[in-house]
């Protein structure tokens, strides 16, 4: 083909262009087992042949980091190790950054390796990826008004930016650009929690600055809706409100279902407790006489146990409601408006400690309905069954510890068993040949993990042949599931009338015989 003059003169000009401005680059990406690994598996999963990579310009002339950052990985990520984490479970982990002795190292941009570490200690690898975030979780003691305030704030750092959240109910947003932000503050979460937030918003208005030593604005600025007298006179209306709270039992620390309404709830609380408009509770001011125990829903989620006496309402689970009822007997009607909206209070006279037995007030209580109320603390239904509250010889001891052996098989905390555990044996302790107090105990024991000594053993076989001459099946049955023998047990259950069945199957023992093996 000819070539005219005019694109010989354009070649020559690019000849010329070529050998003046191109330079010679170099390009690179290390490659660790673990990022081979992760490239494989998206390759087969795209079901392509090949795949392409990002590389990063080499600028520096010294090679020895990068061939150590190479060697230093595949000794960390060699293919035994890969394979074994498979199979492996680990609760904790390490991460490496791939480029950390870069001068210019990006947090976002570089490519991270996670090591899990199981109990052996031995790392292994599990993957590679790249930081969206870096979340910091602090608690720092501030003061404000010369008080310490412990308050807890999260640090979500990005590439754009950074947001700090404050006690889950402040939110900052702010641009490092513009070198400045907004305040967002959500709905109530807990009553401490939004008080130490307006506290903080007042403190930003007042100083233009935090109270934090580790949280700095570098000269930003924050624009921050409201006034500061609307701000102080918010924080005195819930002041007002945490008080009326901690007297029923609500704690400050109490988190709020997402489904109320808290305007609602929070009108209705003042307006009971401290206005003394009980006609919202269906109750006439001059039925409330002397000592009551009263049950009321403020909401559908916010349900309360309390005491009325001198004039004033009392968190029930305190242990001032402790002293107030300490002469009177369990209280086994406590009343509540949950189902037809009204609420009809229970008298106690005063002359009843002199006719009946001094007994814990939760002692006739469910415990499944008591951790429905809102104001429920189980320290203090432990406390209610000391000596000081409660006579262990009362009945109602034993029954009240097979409702919480029960509870514990449903929920699984520990501490329900171990008070059941307490009242048993202290009931044996008044009682030493109560081989009910006995089966309790050994199923206590076995249901800790505990296996049955020896001597506990022949115990069982001792009470097992009372119970024989007795006639006393039932005890017979029971030793039987302890000694973990299910065949014999199962052949005297049979033998049970269905009166006494009916009755042994609501027992924890007759569970505990079912999850024999």
């Amino acid at each position: 083909m000819a070539t005219t003059k005019a694109q010989k003169k354009i070649a020559a000009k690019n000849s010329e262009t070529d050998t003046t401005i191109v330079k010679q680059l170099a390009y690179y990406r290390i490659l660790s087992p673990l990022e081979v690994k992760s490239l494989l598996s998206r390759l087969d999963l795209s079901r392509k042949k090949s795949i392409s990579l990002d590389l990063k310009q080499f600028r520096n002339r010294d090679l020895e980091p990068f061939f150590n950052t190479f060697i230093e990985g595949i000794d960390k990520q060699a293919k035994h190790f890969t394979e074994v984490f498979e199979k492996e479970e680990s609760s904790n982990y390490e991460v490496d950054f791939v480029e950390m002795q870069k001068k210019a190292f990006n947090l976002f941009e570089e490519t991270v390796h996670i090591y899990g570490i199981p109990d052996d200690g031995i790392r292994l690898p599990v993957e590679e990826t790249k930081s969206d975030e870096l979340k910091i979780r602090k608690n720092e003691v501030v003061y404000m008004n010369s008080e310490p305030i412990l308050v807890t704030y999260q640090i979500i750092e990005t590439e754009k930016g950074f947001k700090v959240v404050i006690e889950d109910n402040l939110t900052l947003d702010f641009d490092r650009r513009k070198k400045s932000g907004l305040f967002h503050l959500e709905r109530v979460k807990s009553l401490g929690s939004y008080m130490k937030c307006l506290r903080l918003i007042n403190y930003y208005i007042q100083r233009n600055k935090f109270p934090f030593q580790s949280l700095q604005l570098s000269g930003g600025t924050l624009n921050v809706k409201g006034h500061l007298q609307e701000i102080e006179e918010e924080i005195e209306s819930y002041k007002e409100l945490i008080d009326i709270c901690t007297q029923i039992g609500i704690s400050e620390n109490d988190i709020f279902d997402d489904k109320e309404d808290l305007t609602s709830l929070f009108n209705a609380i003042i307006n009971i407790f401290k206005n003394k408009q009980y006609s919202l509770m269906n109750i006439r001011q001059e039925k409330l006489e002397k000592t009551e125990i009263i049950n009321i829903e403020l909401s559908k989620h916010v349900k309360l146990a309390l005491v009325y006496t001198d004039g004033c309402f009392l968190n029930l689970y305190s242990e001032e409601a402790l002293k107030i009822m300490g002469r009177y007997s369990s209280i086994t009607d406590l009343v509540s408006n949950h189902e037809h909206d009204t609420v009809e209070p229970v008298m106690l006279p005063d002359n009843r400690e002199n006719h009946v037995q001094k007994v814990s007030i939760f002692a006739s209580q469910k415990i499944e309905e008591m951790v429905k109320d809102a104001n429920f603390d189980f320290e203090i239904v432990k406390l209610s069954f000391a000596d000081e509250h409660h006579d262990i010889q009362a009945d109602l001891t034993i029954t009240s510890s097979l409702g919480y052996i029960d509870f514990y098989d449903k929920t699984l905390d520990e501490n329900y068993l171990e008070l059941a555990l307490d009242l048993n044996q202290r009931y044996l302790a008044t009682f030493p040949e109560d081989d009910i107090a006995k089966v309790n105990i050994y199923l206590i024991k076995l249901k800790q993990g505990h296996e049955l000594s020896e001597d506990e053993q022949t115990d069982l076989y001792d009470m097992q042949e009372r119970a024989e001459i007795n006639k006393e099946q039932t005890i017979c049955f029971a030793c039987e599931v302890l000694l973990k023998n299910k065949t014999k047990a199962k052949r005297i259950f049979a033998t049970l009338p269905d009166e006494e069945k009916a009755e042994i199957m609501e027992f924890p023992i007759y569970r505990f015989y079912q999850d024999l093996e």
